[in-house]
């Protein structure tokens, strides 16, 4: 790599950097690319070679660290269930560390029709937990008649409405604990049936 292919990361992970630290701290609605071009210290022409509106830093900012947290799940030691735990768990933690605003903001945005971003982010986290259940098949720990669809689809709609409803009560649930007892219970019930 470059060092204009190293700077140009630079900078925008600076955007990034400096839009999350104003969104916490002012909320979505009080933040202007302005606010973020001049926290970041960069020209408001930098912040369009990188973002086209200010909701793609706010998906940016939602997704960084996701492909960490799902190879950490791979590499766990442990069974199918410990795998899945490990990557909801993480999400969970990431988002929770990101902040209530930002999950909020990601909330509204993602309904909006022509918003493609949380429509990428749900299909994201479904082949991730499609993925961890067909290669517990491939290893022989699940049956191959795992119904993979089903079960990726009941997981992750469990997810979803424990980040739903973190925003709609503006912080007074408790998302990780809520999904640790998800995944005690509920989870491991459902993948027993299908365990090897």
């Amino acid at each position: 790599m470059g060092k204009r292919q190293i700077a140009a990361m630079q900078t925008r992970l600076k955007v990034i950097v400096a839009a999350k630290r104003l969104i916490e701290k002012n909320g979505f609605k009080n933040v202007t690319i302005d606010d973020i071009t001049k926290e970041a210290k960069v020209a408001k022409g930098t912040f369009y070679t990188y973002f086209k509106r200010k909701e793609d830093v706010v998906s940016e900012i939602a997704k960084s660290n996701y492909n960490e947290i799902y190879k950490r799940s791979v590499e766990l030691d442990g069974d199918i269930g410990d795998r899945i735990t490990s990557f909801l768990i993480g999400s969970m933690e990431y988002i929770e560390q990101t902040g209530l605003k930002i999950c909020q903001q990601w909330i509204k945005t993602v309904v909006e029709p022509e918003d493609q971003g949380g429509k990428e982010k749900l299909l994201y986290d479904y082949n991730i937990i499609s993925d961890l259940l067909n290669q517990a098949i491939d290893a022989g720990e699940l049956s191959k008649e795992t119904p993979v669809k089903q079960l990726s689809d009941a997981i992750v709609s469990q997810y979803y409405g424990i980040v739903l409803t973190w925003g709609i009560l503006n912080g007074a649930s408790a998302p990780v604990e809520l999904l640790k007892k998800y995944c005690q219970g509920q989870l491991r019930d459902s993948l027993s049936h299908y365990q090897i």
